[in-house]
């Protein structure tokens, strides 16, 4: 089957995101008291609906099956392959009896990756203080019920077999002096991708795509190039595989390497390589 090419739309929603920019910082206000990334959220939803309908105009079979919590995906299969995108909440579901599909988890239990590795005994033997509050046995009290959060995530399945399962982090960076990227742009990209080390063992092949806007490269900061080492030092190990978008160029890169996998079974990484 012919792998459809992108869309108008999805191009025009490329050169948009890549273009975003959220406003000057304002004085006395803390980290994540403004929420102007939603904005690029917003254009990246609709970049997953263009995206959608693109598969399906080249024959992809659609289906909408949910998610954890009140996630909503796209399942969108040629032959014995599928792909699963994020889709609308409002989305109605093709099946509302059928069951959350495996591997779309996107909040991960810290009492669960910690019970993986080391174990909550060795944790308490490795890492509890000596005093205070959850000293000794009492410091599992202190992730108890806390959980590890990605903004989203695309899910390639063939024949019920996972082929790989991309843990998406949509980022958004601002130059209030219009020169160097503002201090406080990445503090929580990379504690995620630390977590994305510990949640990628969990799984036979896990991703890690971060799609960010394309501050990144027009004002200096030590991000840009570091991220970029980071995934090529990842590329070393069989489990690890971290890709960094933040132009029209790559994300359309991206896109077009899901089409190319879905519809052909060409791996996805040699759509994507720069």
């Amino acid at each position: 089957m012919r792998v459809p090419a992108l869309s108008d739309e999805i191009l025009t929603l490329c050169s948009q995101m890549e273009r975003f920019e959220a406003s000057q910082s304002i004085p006395n206000t803390g980290t994540g008291a403004r929420r102007e990334g939603e904005a690029f959220e917003h254009l990246v939803a609709e970049l997953w609906v263009a995206f959608r309908q693109v598969a399906e105009s080249g024959g992809a079979r659609v289906s909408v099956v949910p998610g954890p919590r009140t996630r909503r995906y796209a399942k969108l299969t040629v032959g014995p392959r599928s792909l699963y995108i994020p889709a609308p909440i409002a989305s109605q579901l093709s099946d509302p009896a059928a069951g959350t599909p495996r591997w779309l988890e996107v909040v991960y239990d810290v009492s669960e990756l910690v019970a993986s590795y080391p174990g909550a005994t060795e944790a308490i033997h490795r890492y509890s203080p000596d005093t205070g509050p959850y000293a000794g046995s009492s410091y599992p009290g202190i992730y108890s019920g806390l959980t590890i959060r990605f903004d989203d995530t695309v899910v390639l399945e063939e024949g019920g077999v996972l082929r790989d399962k991309i843990l998406i982090e949509y980022k958004t960076a601002k130059s209030s002096a219009r020169r160097q990227i503002d201090g406080n742009a990445h503090e929580r990209l990379s504690f995620q991708i630390m977590q994305y080390l510990e949640v990628a063992t969990r799984y036979t092949r896990c991703s890690f795509v971060v799609i960010a806007n394309s501050a990144f490269i027009r004002y200096r900061n030590k991000y840009h190039v570091n991220f970029h080492i980071q995934a090529d030092r990842l590329a070393n190990f069989a489990w690890f595989t971290m890709e960094y978008a933040c132009f029209a160029a790559q994300y359309s890169r991206f896109l077009s390497g899901l089409l190319a996998w879905l519809f052909s079974g060409k791996t996805r990484n040699e759509e994507t390589a720069p």
